[in-house]
């Protein structure tokens, strides 16, 4: 009977050792692990930051360079055409009728100046920080209106209150999404929506076109569209059949606190 008893202790003695040797293996795997999980945590944020300051750099880069072409295209391109036309301005008013073909000369680079001026704007880095979606958007239907038979439309429910930096991302979203109707859909007629949806902002781009009718045209440009949406923190939902394309887009709206 001692026996057994003594048996029954060492038993259990024994497996007592082996439950503890089974835990402390359990939480060297686990503090393992763990610091395994944590090194690569560590990793994947310093790969983030890494490739946040690359684009930085880069868009730091870019903006120097097109803020010289801009000041370049300004200061020298634009002067000589201005002179070009003045130039021409004093032939015109030294013919008692001037032809046809210098009219439309002295006009057709008139607006050349001002389209130069508006592109040299635009490279200009403080052009960022004052960009405006509507104005912009406003400016880009006008110029579909005018070049096409096609009627563009805008119409604003509700502003989006978000910054400027992400109103540009926006704009070429949207931008992309009307040239992908302008060329694919066949469409007569293309809306663009500003809504309010709760907290966010939503905006729809339809067109009355007849869809995209097979994958590849389908897949034009969305890519992109689809990427820029998630950088800025919303969706994109796009449907397509015969009686139109709508492309769906919404945008958290940033507070003034969270801009700064």
């Amino acid at each position: 009977m001692q026996k057994l008893s003594n048996d029954i202790v060492v038993i259990l003695g024994a497996s007592v050792f082996l439950l503890l040797i089974t835990l402390f293996i359990v939480v060297l795997l686990m503090a393992y692990k763990r610091r395994d999980y944590k090194h690569l945590k560590e990793k994947r944020l310093l790969e983030e930051d890494f490739n946040s300051q690359l684009l930085r750099s880069q868009i730091e880069v870019q903006e120097q360079t097109f803020s010289q072409i801009g000041k370049e295209l300004h200061d020298n391109v634009g002067q000589l055409l201005s002179t070009s036309r003045m130039l021409i301005g004093l032939a015109e008013r030294s013919l008692p009728k001037p032809p046809d073909t210098l009219l439309t000369a002295n006009a057709t680079l008139g607006k050349a100046i001002n389209e130069l001026r508006s592109l040299s704007k635009s490279l200009d880095k403080d052009w960022l920080s004052q960009f405006n979606l509507l104005e912009n958007l406003k400016a880009e239907v006008i110029r579909v209106n005018t070049g096409s038979a096609i009627s563009a439309h805008l119409h604003i429910h509700a502003e989006p209150a978000i910054p400027s930096t992400k109103q540009i991302i926006l704009f070429r979203i949207i931008q992309e999404a009307v040239q992908n109707a302008l060329k694919h859909s066949h469409c007569k007629v293309v809306d663009i929506y500003f809504y309010k949806k709760g907290a966010d902002a939503q905006i729809t781009i339809a067109d009355d076109g007849t869809g995209f009718k097979n994958k590849e045209n389908k897949g034009m440009g969305l890519k992109n569209m689809q990427y820029r949406t998630r950088l800025l923190g919303g969706t994109i939902e796009y449907t397509s059949s015969e009686k139109g394309t709508s492309v769906v887009i919404v945008i958290p709206q940033t507070s003034e606190n969270d801009e700064n």
